[in-house]
Order: C-alpha cells, then structure tokens, then sequence
C-alpha cells in the first residue's frame, strides 16, 4: 500500500507540472481534465491518510499525514472559480503546486525507509 501511495504522489506531481505548463503551452490541451484528476487523487489521499495513521504509530509520519491540510487548503481555494483562468493559474503555479510538492518530500522522507527497493 505505501508504494502505491507514494507512486500516486509522483502522477499528482508530474500531473500538477503538466497543467502548469498548459497555462503557457496552448498544445497542452488537457490541463483542465487533468486538474480535474489531481483534484480526484488529492481525494484518495485524504480518505488514504487516516488508514496510514492507524498502520504507523509514528508521531513523525502521523505528523506529515496531518500536513496534508495544506495541501487540501490550497485546492479548495479553487472551489467555484475554475472558470477565471488568471486566478486558477496564479493559485495553481503559487499555492497548490508548492504546497504539494513541499509536503510530498516531507511525506517521502517519512515513507521511504518502509519501501522495498
């Protein structure tokens, strides 16, 4: 389970890279669907947190799971507003995308010593 979890950390990153691009690359077409999709996976991994909660009785890990709630902050901040491109790119490229990349390598810290390699 934690490699899958970890593994969907690495699509969500690369998929958040993909609609930052697609604000300036007009053949990046997708960015919208995408978003879409990371929205979905930041999902998963909100109802995956609290199982990985029970599974490791360390405060440290149980402290980056808690982390996540930056991550959802940001996402929320587009609730209703996917339609006004300027502000969903600046919340994108500003918030979102540092706020999930700075809790992935918190959380891949914590993960990466249950990993088999």
């Amino acid at each position: 389970m934690v490699s899958q979890y970890v593994g969907m950390l690495d699509t969500i990153e690369e998929a958040l890279n993909y609609v930052e691009a697609s604000f300036t690359d007009l053949r990046k077409t997708e960015g919208d669907q995408v978003l879409s999709d990371v929205f979905m996976a930041i999902g998963q991994i909100s109802e995956s947190n609290p199982l990985l909660k029970e599974m490791f009785g360390e405060e440290d890990i149980r402290k980056a799971l808690t982390g996540f709630d930056t991550v959802t902050d940001q996402a929320w901040k587009l609730d209703g507003r996917l339609d006004n491109n300027t502000f969903k790119q600046s919340i994108v490229q500003e918030d979102l995308s540092p706020a999930f990349s700075t809790w992935k390598a918190a959380i891949e810290t914590e993960l990466n010593p249950y990993l088999t390699h």
